[in-house]
């Protein structure tokens, strides 16, 4: 089962902070996501992802 939905924004392991586009398997079953971050596009496996914190802004 996937881990993050198409539109999620997510954090990578090196700090980077994107939105999921595409999520996908390999042959061997590894769950893999394309990330997009200022127009470029990365190639990330599930484990190096993590959830963006949400921000609640005051009103």
């Amino acid at each position: 089962m996937k881990k993050f939905a198409l539109g999620d924004v997510v954090n990578s392991d090196k700090g980077r902070r994107g939105v999921v586009r595409a999520a996908y398997r390999s042959k061997e079953g590894q769950q893999f996501y394309a990330v997009e971050k200022d127009g470029a596009m990365d190639y990330l496996e599930e484990h190096r992802l993590s959830p963006a914190p949400r921000v609640e802004l005051a009103a």
